[in-house]
């Protein structure tokens, strides 16, 4: 078995460096040539032209060999022929800079102006790990509710007010359910995003963490955690707002309505999207939609602020790059106003720099003129926080257990008590393995407590 692995990953390096040839620029044409591996998104050719302009002496192509596979990244990193700026998503910068594949950019970000002081302060700890600056936010994104107004005027229900409550939330999704539609078209109330989405916004919502501030214990089992997804469950089994994994499966397998639930609300089925501003780079695909989209914050939930998880595709440095003083021009573009600029026309979330999305007139672009759709964006990116995560446990491995165990709450196979108790006791458990096997866990065991480590550290 390891000999056919090690030949698979011997012929994809050869196959990659032949590949590698058809990405590169000219090599004799004076300028620097950087690969960015990033998705192959039309709006990258307006992203890289404006780069040019700004760095004439150097120029950039997109790189989509490894089609968002943080591990076909790593094999390319690992044998010399990696790309040179890296688009990291979700928990991946944990696991990027645990293999030792990124730069650390805490020596240059401040003097080349893209430290995290120059985006949203409620981004800023996603770019952080261990103390050390490992990208920069090429988009920030955080969810609102997206609503068609059509639906609403169809069952004659009042639109989302700016501070409703999970409870109105409810009663609307009630209203859409069972008031009559004038053109007799039945409608979905609210379009699933997925468990995890749903939940975590949940436990933002309520304050909630996942880990304690040290990283040395998880915590949900928390009463936050704990009524994040039992109020899931209820919006599902319980009100019936929200459709279950089983109805998902059923209405997509009846013919017109499509899959998933940007489909569906696209199409004119769904009322209700959870979504970011990045949702309107696709409009022009959905014509009927013009100008009937309204949108709102998240409900708020027990007297808190309404609150959700703010994410962001960002850029970080392949710390073997051989064009390294580019890579690092290339992220301070991002963190310029001109690069800013381009992501508000194109409506690709929110812009790396705040002072460009201040308000909702300054958001307005040519898919959605209206400001007061654009302003829910602004005031939600305030209140919102990422999904916090522990140096002491790999991000992408609790991020599949909590998808896991969310996905035994939506298919009644476990309460949400019970499956919060086990997986909190999963993960903790993970992490004093991890502990006693890691000497540089160790080493920031001691540094964080002022103890020496021990391994029944935890039964103190």
């Amino acid at each position: 078995m390891k000999a056919a692995f090690a030949l698979v990953t011997i012929l994809f390096v050869l196959m990659y460096t032949g590949a590698e040839g058809t990405l590169q620029g000219p090599k004799n044409d004076g300028r620097v040539h950087l690969r960015w591996a990033t998705d192959s998104n039309p709006a990258r050719d307006v992203q890289i032209a404006e780069f040019g302009k700004l760095y004439p002496g150097v120029t950039a192509a997109v790189d989509p060999s490894a089609g968002g596979d943080i591990s076909k990244v790593l094999i390319q990193c690992a044998t010399g022929v990696g790309p040179d700026v890296i688009d990291l998503y979700g928990d991946s910068m944990q696991t990027m800079a645990d293999a030792g594949v990124l730069l650390d950019l805490t020596p240059y970000a401040s003097k080349m102006g893209f430290d995290p002081s120059h985006t949203y302060p409620s981004a800023r700890g996603a770019l952080v790990y261990r103390g050390k600056q490992y990208r920069f936010p090429c988009n920030v994104s955080v969810n609102c509710i997206i609503y068609n107004k059509q639906i609403f005027d169809d069952h004659n229900v009042p639109y989302p007010t700016p501070n409703w409550t999970e409870q109105d939330f409810i009663r609307t999704a009630k209203l859409l359910l069972n008031n009559p539609s004038k053109s007799g078209h039945h409608h979905l109330a609210y379009a699933p995003p997925g468990g995890m989405t749903f939940y975590e916004d949940e436990l933002i919502g309520r304050g909630g963490r996942v880990f304690t501030p040290d990283g040395l214990r998880c915590v949900l089992d928390s009463p936050q955690s704990n009524s994040a997804l039992q109020d899931y469950y209820d919006l599902m089994f319980v009100y019936k707002v929200i459709p279950t994994p089983a109805d998902t499966a059923s209405i997509s397998s009846q013919g017109g309505w499509g899959t998933g639930a940007i489909n569906w609300f696209s199409s004119g089925d769904a009322a209700m999207l959870p979504i970011g501003r990045w949702y309107i780079c696709q409009l022009y695909n959905y014509p009927k939609l013009e100008g009937h989209l309204g949108s709102v914050l998240l409900p708020s939930v027990g007297g808190l602020p309404s609150a959700g998880v703010v994410s962001s595709r960002a850029a970080g440095i392949n710390v073997n790059s051989k064009n390294r003083a580019a890579a690092l021009k290339f992220l301070q573009y991002l963190a310029s106003p001109q690069y800013s600029n381009v992501i508000v026309t194109d409506g690709d979330a929110l812009p790396p720099d705040p002072m460009l999305a201040k308000s909702g007139p300054a958001l307005v672009d040519s898919a959605e003129n209206d400001p007061a759709f654009q302003q829910p964006f602004v005031d939600a990116i305030k209140t919102a926080r990422p999904i916090d995560e522990s140096p002491y446990i790999d991000a992408d491995v609790v991020t599949q257990w909590m998808g896991d165990y969310v996905a035994k709450v939506e298919n009644r196979l476990m309460t949400p008590k019970e499956a919060l108790a086990v997986l909190t006791a999963q993960v903790n458990q993970q992490i004093r393995r991890n502990l006693e096997r890691r000497q540089d866990l160790q080493k920031l065991y001691e540094q964080q407590t002022g103890k020496p480590y021990s391994s029944n550290w935890w039964k103190s």
